[in-house]
């Protein structure tokens, strides 16, 4: 598992200075007050550089991990599975994003995450989903000025308050 975190951060180091080196030829944008086209790009270059980092300290730091393999409660072929299912609900969630909306299809998206990932507190789920998707609509619609698809949540709105 060490040489494989090795491996995969510094193949992940090598794409982040290539895509950092490909963020700085895109053009600066003279509107006062507004993100340039490089603002999305160096955010992803900045993450992904510290997620790489992590890995690389993680492969080069951390003990082997014979208390997780020991562990019946996860096993190969069920973690594999996991994500196999994750990737499912988001290729659902890509689906049915632009007819339902963000708020709408973002909640049960994060809920079945929550879920297949261990947590077993409903009131969690529920709480957890909700208020990641707020706080993501709150950041891109208000602190981005970032328009999230409405889908039909403001034709339900309007039957429901007239």
């Amino acid at each position: 598992m060490r040489r494989r975190n090795i491996i995969a951060a510094l193949v992940l180091l090598a794409l982040t200075v290539v895509y950092g080196a490909l963020t700085t030829q895109l053009p600066v944008r003279s509107l006062p007050d507004t993100p340039g086209p490089p603002f999305f790009p160096w955010i992803n270059t900045v993450i992904l550089l510290a997620l790489s980092l992590g890995l690389l300290a993680q492969g080069l730091w951390a003990k082997t991990l014979e208390s997780v393999a020991s562990d019946p409660d996860r096993s190969d072929a069920s973690e594999r599975w996991r994500a196999i299912w994750a990737l499912g609900a988001f290729v659902v969630y890509l689906v049915v994003l632009p007819g339902l909306g963000f708020l709408l299809a973002t909640a049960p998206f994060f809920a079945v995450l929550m879920v297949l990932f261990g947590e077993k507190r409903w009131l969690w789920v529920a709480i957890g989903s909700i208020a990641v998707t707020v706080g993501l609509y709150v950041l891109f619609r208000h602190g981005f000025s970032v328009f999230l698809p409405r889908g039909i949540l403001p034709d339900l709105l309007a039957v429901i308050v007239p």
